[in-house]
């Protein structure tokens, strides 16, 4: 008996359901399969770095299977790293919302993008969600220590964005010292009347770059402030200069030795090593590369020398720093004269990110940088920080409108305080531009001291070369060595605040000169002239040792006196067969009999000390002027000061 037709209707039509499903399951199956397809031909553009033809690869697989994670995925890593950053967070949210299981990793990169597009607040969201879900394999914690300094940076970014601006906008140099090249690594000498920079302009040693626009090679230039206005740059001479990259240069507080960076060295120990110059003369001497205790087989560069000449800070890509990004590392001088193993500065100044351009202000203890990783206006933004009881402060932003949204770099600031200038990118005629900057005064070093002039033979009057050397007075601790220039008898010292110091000039055959400088907390940015004319050790030679002190109305000589009479004994011991006068001298205060006891009191109390020195006591005589031979006024203070005074005069040598 045949079905009833309704019953033969309903198999059919369970059927043809049945094979339409078999239809749709096969074109779904398909579609992902040239989902698939796409996006593996899209990863691999991707991997070679070919964004754009990746991206209508993925865009492609997209179109065959909307919620494809992988292609929604990498569709967003490809605008991230062409720079298109709201697309990318585009790409991310719809990969969130259609696949919320996805490997956390992407939070990463969507929290960078917000970053970029000035999103702190979804920023925030993003690396507390990576931080959440990604994976706590031993192997992967640098990104748990990366993603907590993103959040961070993303968090209180947002309150320093918010600051008021607390100084005038920078001025660009001009065309006058900008170029359509780079021009970058500025740093200004303690005076503010001389600025070297780094450019990669054309009519240097040219080598060009093929793949950068007005790229024609790093070189060294220098200009000068004359009645207010810069000069024409000049190219620093060979061989500093080369047809491979010379550039970020830092010189000494006297512009006598540069540190600068040769990359591509036959003989060099990393891609780019520090090197050292001397200035003899007129003449640099040939660059010596400071060796592998300083350099290593990595890349070191954007060197700064303190004003002390004992403190070296630079960039370093060596291994050991954090997260084997650009790291802020510092070297100092041994007792030797030789630079030391250099000591990373820590979390407090590097991050897992970059940082870069660091520079050691002349108070000696304010360090200017570029950092990536600490909360700013985005890219490299410019910070200070203060060593202080041992330790470096928490980095402070220096505000807007020195910093930018762009890279803003190269810090560098004068004695006084004022006169800065740094790099930028924010729209100059090249790359980046040379600005200058007036900072608010809590921004700004302490102002310092300088003291400069020149050496000269006392006999006749030639300028000579002498070492010259700052130590504090109380302590007996160097704080700096400079050396006066052959030729034009030049020294120039620089003397933080806060200390009392002995500024000395010596050179061999000669007696040394010393001075006293007392630079209070509080003092104010000032220059002092003073030339200094070093007497021939021969007979006759007569000499006022300057930082001989004694306590009031009587012969006991003071602490501070102990480095002048240590120079003593040097010299002494070093010419054995002179024989020394000490005399002691007055002001007119008081009688002329009790004058000529103290003063004679004062010779022997040297004379003393001296002896039990070692030096042999039929070497020294000791004998008291009083008041008998002035050589100032004594109607005055500072006359009566001058004439109160110690002497050496030599009877035999």
């Amino acid at each position: 008996m045949l079905a009833p037709l309704f019953l033969i209707i309903k198999q059919m039509k369970r059927i043809l359901f049945f094979y339409g499903i078999v239809l749709i399951s096969l074109s779904l199956n398909a579609q992902s399969q040239m989902g698939n397809y796409y996006f593996q031909q899209g990863k691999v553009l991707y991997e070679d770095d070919d964004y754009e033809a990746a991206i209508e690869q993925f865009e492609k697989a997209l179109e065959k299977d909307a919620t494809h994670g992988d292609a929604l995925c990498y569709l967003g890593y490809s605008y991230s790293d062409l720079g298109k950053h709201a697309k990318a967070v585009e790409a991310f949210n719809r990969l969130e919302q259609s696949n919320p299981d996805y490997s956390a990793w992407y939070f990463y990169i969507r929290g960078n993008s917000n970053i970029e597009i000035g999103d702190l607040e979804n920023a925030s969201i993003d690396f507390q969600k990576f931080l959440d879900g990604y994976s706590q394999k031993p192997n992967l914690t640098v990104y748990h220590h990366k993603a907590a300094y993103k959040l961070n940076y993303a968090k209180q970014s947002i309150a320093v964005r918010k600051l008021k601006n607390s100084m005038p906008d920078p001025v660009n140099l001009g065309s006058a010292i900008n170029s359509v090249s780079d021009d970058m690594m500025p740093q200004i000498d303690p005076t503010g009347t001389r600025l070297y920079f780094t450019s990669n302009r054309k009519g240097g040693l040219d080598k060009v770059d093929e793949d950068e626009e007005n790229d024609w090679g790093e070189d060294l230039y220098f200009v000068e402030k004359v009645n207010g206005q810069w000069s024409v740059p000049k190219l620093l001479p060979e061989p500093i200069n080369s047809y491979d990259n010379d550039g970020t240069s830092t010189f000494s507080a006297d512009g006598q030795e540069m540190i600068y960076v040769k990359c591509g060295d036959d003989e060099g120990i990393g891609s780019c090593d520090l090197y050292l110059c001397e200035l003899n003369g007129n003449e640099w001497s040939k660059p010596i590369n400071l060796g592998n205790v300083v350099n290593n087989e990595e890349w070191d560069s954007q060197p700064c020398l303190a004003s002390d000449g004992q403190t070296l800070a630079f960039v370093s890509g060596r291994k050991g720093t954090y997260n084997e990004s650009m790291d802020i590392f510092i070297s100092r001088k041994n007792k030797f004269g030789q630079w030391g193993v250099p000591e990373n500065l820590g979390p407090i100044i590097n991050t897992p990110f970059g940082e870069k351009s660091p520079y050691l202000a002349p108070d000696g203890k304010t360090l200017y940088f570029a950092s990536e990783g600490h909360p700013g206006y985005g890219s490299y933004d410019l910070f200070v920080s203060v060593f202080e009881n041992g330790r470096w402060s928490s980095p402070k932003n220096l505000g807007a409108p020195l910093n930018s949204s762009g890279e803003d770099t190269y810090f560098t600031i004068s004695a006084s305080g004022e006169s800065a200038f740094f790099a930028s990118n924010r729209g100059g005629a090249g790359k980046l531009d040379i600005y200058s900057i007036d900072l608010p005064d809590e921004l700004r070093p302490k102002p310092s001291v300088i003291v400069k002039g020149e050496v000269k033979n006392a006999k006749n009057n030639e300028y000579i070369d002498a070492w010259v050397l700052v130590e504090d007075i109380n302590t007996g601790e160097l704080i700096a060595t400079a050396k006066s220039n052959s030729e034009s008898g030049e020294y120039l010292v620089v003397l933080p605040s806060g200390r009392n110091y002995s500024v000395s000039a010596n050179k061999e055959g000669f007696f040394f000169y010393s001075n006293k400088f007392e630079v209070e907390e509080t003092a104010k940015y000032e220059e002092f002239i003073k030339h200094i004319k070093l007497e021939p050790i021969e007979k006759g030679a007569r000499v006022v040792l300057n930082n001989i002190f004694f306590e009031t109305g009587s012969a006991v000589l003071t602490q501070d006196s102990y480095i002048e009479l240590g120079k003593a004994v040097e010299l002494l011991k070093a010419n054995s067969k002179m024989v020394v006068e000490v005399g002691g001298h007055t002001d007119n205060v008081g009688s002329d009999d009790a004058n000529m006891q103290l003063s004679h009191e004062r010779a022997k109390s040297v004379r003393d000390y001296l002896v039990k020195a070692g030096i042999k006591s039929e070497k020294l005589q000791a004998k008291g002027y009083g008041e008998t031979q002035p050589v100032a006024d004594n109607e005055t203070e500072e006359g009566r000061k001058t004439n109160r005074r110690t002497e050496f005069v030599i009877l035999e040598n």
